[in-house]
């Protein structure tokens, strides 16, 4: 059930992102909501399932809007894998840390997709141009993650057991 919930979000994500936020009014900031939902997911979920739902968001997303099928598949389904790498080094899991992983993974899927786009020659954009978007991108995809982590981590953390529950629970004379 939560990962259809998961996936839902993600579709949901995917038409915000490609029809709401790209009206003349909102267009100026363009968050991307796919890849800081894939970055919340690996962090509450996994690698597996985070990795497959971006492949196939990314898929999808290839398929009704890119230039070419398979680059945005490759590139969720990579920086999925890549942010359930980083969270597992870490003991503890909370905002800080999935805020600056948000940060630091939108800086290399934006350049992941540049340079891909720049060595089939299908963008014409300069590496100042580049690196400007994609600092807008890290920051406007930093705060998304800052409103979406307790929403996720309300959806997706398991309720922690504790040992000497059945010891408090029982009525002592």
């Amino acid at each position: 059930m939560k990962a259809a919930i998961a996936f839902v979000t993600l579709w949901v994500g995917l038409i915000l992102q490609a029809t709401l936020f790209e009206i003349p009014p909102m267009d100026a900031i363009h968050p991307d909501f796919v890849l800081v939902i894939l970055v919340l997911l690996a962090l509450f979920r996994g690698a597996n399932l985070a990795m497959v739902f971006g492949i196939a968001i990314g898929l999808i997303q290839d398929v009704c809007y890119g230039p070419f099928i398979g680059l945005n598949a490759f590139a969720y389904g990579l920086t999925a894998y890549i942010a359930a790498a980083v969270f597992s080094q870490f003991m503890q899991k909370n905002l800080a840390i999935a805020f600056l992983t948000t940060m630091g993974l939108s800086f290399v899927h934006s350049w992941l997709t540049y340079g891909f786009m720049r060595l089939f020659e299908l963008t014409s954009d300069s590496i100042q141009f580049a690196m400007s978007a994609s600092l807008q991108a890290m920051m406007v995809n930093g705060v998304v993650a800052l409103a979406l982590y307790p929403l996720y981590s309300a959806w997706f953390t398991r309720p922690r057991r504790r040992r000497y529950d059945a010891l408090h629970t029982t009525d002592s004379p």
